[in-house]
C-alpha cells in the first residue's frame, strides 16, 4: 500500500519544483512585437523592427528578417501569434532567417553570469522541421555563442518543447560574459519553417519545463504502482 501513497507524493513533489534554480530571464516573449515580409517580389528582402522591453530584461529589442530564397510571407513576432512565444514562420518554399538582437541595457553592459549565480544559458522550443538555434553573447567586440540543434517534432497543440540548455564553459569564443554589451538569437531553418521559442534565460542548474517533471512523475508512479503489484 505504501507505494501507492509514495508514488502520488513523489509526482506532486516534482511538478511543484521551481522552472529553475537562480533563473536569470532574458526574454519570456510577453512584450508585443512583429515584422512581416510580404507575399510577392523582391528576393531577397530584409524588415526589421525594434523597441523596447518592459519585461524582465531592461533593454532594447531588435528583430531582424531576411527572407533569401521564395516570393511567400516570412514573419516574426513576439506575444502575438501566441501568448509568450516568440512565432517564427515561413510559407510554402521560402527560406528565411531571423535574428533577436538584444542591447542598451540598463547600466550599459549585463553580466549574465548573475555574478556567478548562473552557469547554464537554455532555450525552450519546438518546431515541425529540423532547425537551429544560435544564442551569442558580444562582449567590447569579442564573441561567445553556441549553435542548439531543434528537432522537428511539430507545433501543434501539446506537442512539447524541447529542453536546451549548455554550459558557459561549453561557449564557443572569448566573450566576457560579466560585460555583455550584445546578446542574439539567431533562427535557421529549412523552407516552410514554423518555429517557437517559450524562454531565453540563463540559471545555475537546468531543470526540466513542468511537462517534462510530470513525466518523470508518471515514471515513478508506474514504477512504484508495477512493484506493490509484485
Amino acid at each position: 500500500m505504501l507505494p501507492r501513497i509514495v508514488a502520488p507524493i513523489a509526482l506532486a513533489a516534482l511538478v511543484s519544483l521551481p522552472f529553475s534554480a537562480e533563473a536569470g530571464t532574458i526574454d519570456e516573449f510577453t512584450d508585443d512585437q512583429s515584422v512581416l515580409i510580404p507575399l510577392g517580389p523582391p528576393t531577397p528582402d530584409s524588415r526589421n523592427d525594434t523597441a523596447p522591453l518592459g519585461g524582465f530584461l531592461v533593454a532594447n529589442r531588435t528583430i531582424l528578417l531576411d527572407r533569401l530564397v521564395g516570393f511567400g510571407i516570412a514573419s516574426v513576432d513576439s506575444n502575438l501569434t501566441q501568448a509568450g512565444r516568440l512565432s517564427f514562420n515561413t510559407g510554402a518554399g521560402v527560406v528565411a532567417a531571423a535574428t533577436v538582437v538584444y542591447t542598451d541595457f540598463a547600466g550599459g553592459t549585463l553580466d549574465v553570469t548573475d555574478a556567478g549565480a548562473s552557469e547554464f544559458v537554455e532555450v525552450f522550443a519546438r518546431s515541425d522541421l529540423d532547425a537551429t538555434i544560435r544564442v551569442s553573447f558580444q562582449s567590447a567586440g569579442s564573441l561567445s555563442f553556441f549553435d542548439f540543434a531543434l528537432n522537428g517534432t511539430g507545433t501543434g497543440l501539446g506537442d512539447p518543447y524541447q529542453f536546451l540548455n549548455v554550459n558557459f564553459a561549453g561557449l564557443v569564443g572569448d566573450a566576457d560574459l560579466t560585460a555583455v554589451d550584445t546578446i542574439l538569437l539567431d533562427i535557421f531553418g529549412p523552407p516552410s519553417l514554423d518555429l517557437q521559442i517559450d524562454v531565453l534565460r540563463t540559471v545555475k542548474t537546468p531543470i526540466p519545463e513542468p511537462g517534462t517533471l510530470a513525466l518523470l512523475g508518471l515514471g515513478v508512479a508506474a514504477l512504484a504502482t508495477r512493484r506493490s503489484t509484485r
